[in-house]
């Protein structure tokens, strides 16, 4: 059996613009769409949120229902997009970062993709679960930025090009 590629996937856009790279990058390889999740209670005690009105079972049974529909909407596009896909749903306890290391260890992933949309000052900033996949993943992680981010990242490099010419 071929090794998986792992797309870590949210829905959002740049999780959907690593998917699409994916598909370019590793066409014929099988890909994990790999969503993870947290309990409620334990998301709202990282973020230093309030908890929400309501049943903290029914919100976690909402919430895992809804990572279930997340990857298999990931794992739908993948298909589209020509690749064989599996929708993988994991639950963690600590950082999403590990969660996907685990599964790529454990089902010895080729790679592992997945978007970001931060640039500038952004990128540095804790909490990015991309930087943190480069710096601990055991095997290459292939960062995608969204279209959106990169043109921003070259209007900054054409500015920083511009300054550099003005003073010679």
């Amino acid at each position: 059996m071929a090794r998986p590629a792992i797309v870590c996937y949210d829905g959002s856009a740049a999780s959907i613009e690593a998917l699409q790279c994916a598909a370019t990058v590793v066409p014929s390889a099988p890909v994990l769409i790999v969503t993870v999740w947290r309990e409620l209670t334990e998301e709202m005690m990282s973020s230093g949120a309030a908890p929400p009105a309501g049943d903290p079972v029914e919100i976690n049974v909402q919430a895992h229902r809804a990572a279930r529909e997340t990857a298999r909407e990931g794992a739908e596009r993948a298909r589209a997009a020509g690749l064989t896909a599996e929708p993988l749903v994991v639950r963690t306890t600590g950082p999403i970062w590990r969660a996907i290391e685990n599964v790529a260890v454990e089902r010895d992933a080729l790679l592992i993709v997945c978007g970001t949309s931060r640039s500038g000052i952004k990128t540095v900033m804790p909490g990015d679960i991309a930087i943190a996949l480069v710096q601990h993943a055991s095997r290459p992680v292939l960062v995608v930025p969204t279209g959106k981010a990169a043109a921003e990242r070259r209007r900054h490099a054409e500015g920083d090009q511009r300054v550099r010419e003005t003073a010679r």
